[in-house]
């Protein structure tokens, strides 16, 4: 009778490596790589890119890129419709302030309150509202017209009555009435710096200073702004709101892609595994071009996918200069940020930094999925590595407001980590242009290491059926010729 043999997990395996060198070393599948590389691109490009959730999903996508890059358009279009002029009615019982009536002190009023270019007591920028009119309507009335003026203040026809009395002292005393709720009401600061700037005209007046040397005292101050901040110095509010905007939403796309399509790469292969198709298909291409033909096929659907995005974005966002033009005219005013200057840069980075983010783990992710025995097995078998790349993301979002803390920068140079850390600095205007192409050198070379690390164990764990290989098994795969 024949003896029953025991077979230990190492004998397996052993066996097994065997098998795989067997397979993998020589044939005719070693005499056509590109062929088959290619064939086996084409099939996984064509099998993700045909999906009908691959088209909707891209479709979703893009329409809200489009609107994502039409949003300031959208919301200077509304304030535009909205925008109304502030009735502003000044009841003067205080006769003459710093030699201001009448229609000298409804113009000085209105110039304080609207700015102008020119200004006897200082400079001020021009404000004007969407509808091309100052945001402020000024009119001076007699106090006789005090009872009727409170009863159009409340039912909304009149938004603020000022009524200018003298105190016992002579000092100007300013009474403001409005309906506006204490905590929303945004007129009551500058109504307040006009208060206090006609009060000094008027104390100026009385003590006999001249007109002359009351307008010096209003003279700006000489006062300069120097930012030690890097690359901050020279970026306007928009180019800085719009930067981390674009960064938001980049790290955001950057993770999932990346993440789903990796572990599309490791579910074909556990799949393909599981069904015993791979036997089949390592008869005709070896396991090194197999791992590479699923990568770069899964990839370039990945890669359509995101190039259709950034192309439609950069689209969508050079338009907006000229909608805007055609909307608003050449003085649009009200909310205007322009993003078409930084957003172009950061969506070309975004894309290198998806393309090799992808690569990078979508390598570690084909040999994780070459190690499980069923399909079912590969969420526990990748999570490791989605740990990994989650770090990097809670980074991105924690170092928002400090891109060029050291630990920030560090964490940045850490190829599993730059896709989307680097992105996040970039667009708060923290990193350099040799930052950038540092980053970019090291994440190819970790790349290539990461490449041939996992072409090892990939090779021999596609056709591991026994159980999963431990750390040191692992290792000695690796080291395997």
């Amino acid at each position: 009778m024949p003896k029953n043999t025991v077979v230990t997990p190492e004998k397996e395996l052993q066996d097994q490596e065997q098998r795989a060198v067997a397979v993998s070393s020589g044939g005719a599948a070693n005499q056509n790589t590109l062929r088959n590389i290619g064939l086996i691109i084409g099939r996984e490009y064509k099998n993700r890119v045909t999906q009908r959730s691959f088209i909707i999903s891209t479709i979703v996508i893009l329409v809200l890129v489009i609107i994502g890059a039409c949003v300031p358009t959208i919301i200077q279009y509304f304030a535009s419709k909205s925008n109304t002029q502030t009735k502003i009615v000044v009841v003067n019982n205080a006769g003459s302030i710093g030699g201001l009536n009448g229609d000298t002190l409804a113009r000085y009023i209105s110039t304080t309150l609207n700015g102008t270019t020119a200004q006897a007591t200082g400079t001020n920028t021009a404000v004007q509202n969407t509808s091309g009119k100052p945001p402020f309507a000024i009119t001076i009335q007699t106090s006789n017209a005090l009872n009727s003026l409170q009863k159009q203040l409340k039912n909304g026809s009149l938004n603020i009555l000022l009524v200018l009395d003298r105190s016992k002292n002579q000092d100007v005393h300013f009474t403001y009435y409005t309906n506006t709720n204490a905590t929303t009401d945004t007129n009551l600061s500058k109504v307040q710096v006009l208060a206090q700037q006609l009060n000094f005209l008027d104390k100026a007046s009385r003590l006999g200073l001249t007109p002359a040397q009351t307008s010096s005292l209003f003279a700006q101050p000489g006062f300069t702004v120097v930012n030690t901040g890097q690359n901050q110095n020279n970026r306007s509010v928009s180019d800085r709101v719009a930067g981390y905007i674009i960064a938001y939403a980049g790290i955001i796309l950057i993770f999932m892609s990346v993440f789903l399509y990796g572990m599309g790469v490791a579910t074909g292969v556990a799949e393909e595994k599981g069904s015993r198709i791979m036997e089949i298909l390592v008869n005709a291409a070896t396991p090194f071009q197999l791992m590479v033909g699923k990568i770069i096929g899964i990839g370039a659907a990945g890669l359509t996918q995101m190039a259709c995005f950034v192309a439609v974005g950069i689209g969508a966002l050079l338009l907006q200069s000229p909608l805007q033009a055609a909307l608003f005219g050449t003085s649009s005013g009200g909310f205007n940020l322009n993003i078409t200057g930084v957003s172009i840069t950061l969506l070309l980075l975004l894309l290198v930094y998806f393309i090799l983010g992808f690569l990078l783990y979508a390598t570690l992710f084909a040999a994780m999925g070459a190690l499980v025995k069923r399909q079912d097995e590969v969420q526990n078998a990748v999570q490791p590595l989605t740990w990994l790349f989650m770090i990097g993301y809670i980074v991105s979002f924690i170092g928002i407001s400090t891109p060029d803390a050291t630990w920030i920068k560090v964490i940045s140079y850490v190829p599993f980590w730059t896709p989307t850390t680097m992105l996040m600095r970039i667009g708060a205007g923290g990193a350099a242009s040799w930052e950038i192409a540092l980053t970019i050198v090291l994440m190819i070379i970790a790349i290539f290491i990461c490449a041939l690390i996992s072409a090892r164990i990939y090779r021999f764990g596609i056709l591991l059926y026994g159980q999963r290989p431990n750390l040191v098994q692992l290792v000695k795969l690796v080291r395997m010729k």
